[in-house]
Order: structure tokens, then C-alpha cells, then sequence
């Protein structure tokens, strides 16, 4: 079963919710057919840019990293003065 451009568009853009709207808009068809059909596509087309969880930054290792060398700076300021 192929599912229209504009649903495919919206699981692609990670909006699994709007997909399944849309679906159920256009075939007239209940929500658990609905998110049946939509895990079932997203399932099938794992490697989807839109489905890959969102790439990590080290926002949190780094802003340890810069906490830890405040405070060995600090220590090293207050032991040398």
C-alpha cells in the first residue's frame, strides 16, 4: 500500500502525529489502522534521514569539561596567591 507524498513528508520530518492526522484525513480510516500503517511504513524504511534519533553534541561532557577547568584554575589562583 503506497502512502501519499504528504504523509511520507511528515514521517520523514520526524512529525509521526501530524502523519497519522493526515492519514486518517485522506482514507477515511480510524486511528489505530492509522498508526498501524505509519509504524509499519516507518519500520520498513528504517534508514529515513528523518527517523534517525538526533545526533548528540557533548553539549553536557563539554560544559563539564569547562566546569572542571574553572575550577582548577580557581584552586591554582588561590593556592599561588
Amino acid at each position: 500500500m503506497e502512502l501519499p507524498a504528504d504523509v511520507i513528508a511528515e514521517i520523514e520530518g520526524n512529525r509521526k502525529v501530524s502523519a497519522i492526522k493526515r492519514l486518517r484525513a485522506q482514507r477515511g480510516i480510524g486511528l489505530t489502522e492509522a498508526k498501524q500503517i505509519v509504524d509499519a511504513y516507518i519500520e520498513k524504511h528504517p534508514t529515513s534521514p528523518g527517523l534517525q534519533p538526533p545526533k548528540s553534541e557533548g553539549g553536557v561532557g563539554r560544559i563539564l569539561l569547562l566546569i572542571i577547568g574553572v575550577g582548577v584554575i580557581y584552586g591554582l589562583y588561590n593556592y599561588f596567591t
